[in-house]
């Protein structure tokens, strides 16, 4: 008989898990992308590497973003939050599974001046039978939460390598500036001792001598600030490499040799929308959006009945090692059913409906805001090349004009206001062309940074 009770009671719990494996939560619907081109940019698709910055063949910079997503605090603390996530994803989870406690305890009476030990000992199972898909609800919820905690990880880890890229060519930036400023310093005092000697002559004015020393200082007050600008990418890299050892007055100098920007091509690219789909932020509000979904399922299934098995054997006797031999066994079924709450899982139900409306609105928010962030980024790629050629061309024009006014201006056939002109020309030219190739690497990291998945584990396919 009992082996009979014991084969039923496990029929019992197969059937209940069965049933319980039949409860599914069905997906939220993509949205319509009809709207939508196939691809952004109008031009043909191109792949980038899965390791965006190796585009740029830059060895240091390859080690530099290396070291930040091993080292990065906000980056550890993104990764942190992540097995926070898949801790409640499996606490979520638990509740499919039986749960099955063991107890041991003794007591002591006294009566009449006589004690009297007793050992209790028991095993004790508890399961809800999941009917209406509440606890299978509950765990996708808590699976889906995880999966967009991964694509927050992989958000900050683009964001880690973009912000080192901006800030190492930032430093590089400066140091041409520097160089640049220190050439321009040189060619000023040559003209100043040109424009003295030809005052001390009687050849020029003291108000020439003057604007030429106004240029000198001018360009003195420019290198100050270029410093500061320098010291300020250094402090930024000790951010984001996550190295303290940066904001030394003398660490991670940059030699001469080194201190170079990438030569960028005219890049006529577009981005397919699939890619852009693959963002780990659209990936992200993906996942909370299903994840609204599961939440809404749970919410309404908490509206209908629980039903629980509790199943127990217990034993009790005044020596410890009898206690195994004679077991009370005990089954129970439960049954919960909610009928007055006033109306409070009704407006749950209501709640989360409105959460996965408003989840919904966010990834379309989402995708259209990484779209307006690739367009600009391609629109900027695309002007930035021809404002670079545009200046390259200024730039030789100004200093032949430059030279020929210098050379005038020594003869004593030129006057001082042509060569001044020409002069302001090409400092402000030379200014202007090394901001715009600035530029140019800006918006191609903000491309790169743009369409990459943010998944820095996996290696590039071989070409």
């Amino acid at each position: 008989m009992r082996g009979k009770r014991r084969f039923n009671i496990l029929l019992l719990a197969a059937l209940t898990l069965g049933l319980a494996g039949c409860a599914r939560v069905q997906p939220a619907p993509q949205p319509d992308m009809q709207p939508w081109p196939e691809v952004l940019g109008g031009a043909a698709a191109v792949t980038q590497p899965s390791h965006w910055w190796t585009a740029f063949n830059d060895p240091q910079l390859n080690r530099w973003i290396e070291q930040g997503l091993q080292q990065n605090y906000s980056l550890q603390a993104a990764w942190a939050r992540l097995a926070q996530s898949e801790a409640v994803a499996r606490q979520a989870g638990s509740e499919r599974y039986p749960d099955l406690s063991v107890s041991l305890s003794r007591s002591r009476q006294w009566r009449n001046d006589v004690s009297t030990d007793l050992w209790s000992a028991g095993i004790t199972t508890e399961y809800e039978l999941d009917f209406w898909g509440r606890v299978s609800a509950l765990q996708e919820q808590g699976r889906l939460n995880a999966l967009a905690s991964l694509q927050a990880t992989r958000v900050q880890a683009n964001t880690v390598a973009a912000n080192i890229a901006l800030n190492a060519y930032g430093l590089r930036m400066q140091q041409l500036n520097l160089q640049l400023l220190t050439q321009q310093q040189q060619r000023l005092q040559e003209a100043l001792q040109v424009t003295q000697a030809r005052f001390q002559r009687g050849q020029a004015l003291i108000s020439d001598v003057w604007q030429q020393q106004q240029l000198l200082e001018a360009n003195q007050a420019e290198r100050i600030t270029a410093t500061a600008e320098y010291q300020r990418y250094r402090h930024q890299l000790a951010l984001w490499l996550g190295d303290p050892g940066w904001l030394q007055p003398e660490a991670g100098n940059i030699s001469a040799d080194a201190a170079a920007l990438p030569v960028l091509t005219a890049a006529d690219q577009g981005v397919a929308l699939t890619a852009l789909q693959q963002r780990p932020d659209v990936q992200q509000a993906w996942f909370e959006l299903q994840a609204s979904n599961a939440a809404v399922a749970a919410a309404v299934a908490n509206r209908f009945p629980r039903f629980t098995l509790t199943a127990s054997y217990r034993g009790e006797d005044a020596n410890l090692s009898n206690v195994f031999d004679d077991w009370i066994g005990n089954l129970a079924a439960g049954l919960v059913l909610p009928l007055i709450d006033g109306a409070n899982r009704r407006a749950e139900v209501a709640r989360q409906r409105a959460a996965l409306e408003e989840g919904l609105a966010d990834y379309q928010n989402t995708l259209l805001s990484a779209a307006q962030e690739v367009q600009d980024a391609l629109t900027g790629n695309q002007q930035m090349a021809g404002r670079v050629t545009s200046l390259e061309r200024q730039l030789q024009l100004a200093r032949d004009t430059e030279a020929y006014q210098s050379n005038r201006y020594r003869k004593g056939s030129g006057d001082f206001l042509s060569l001044l002109t020409a002069q302001r020309e090409v400092l402000s030219l030379e200014q202007q062309l090394l901001s715009a190739r600035w530029q140019q690497l800006q918006y191609r990291i903000q491309l790169f940074r743009a369409v990459s998945h943010g998944d820095f584990a996996q290696k590039d396919e071989p070409v």
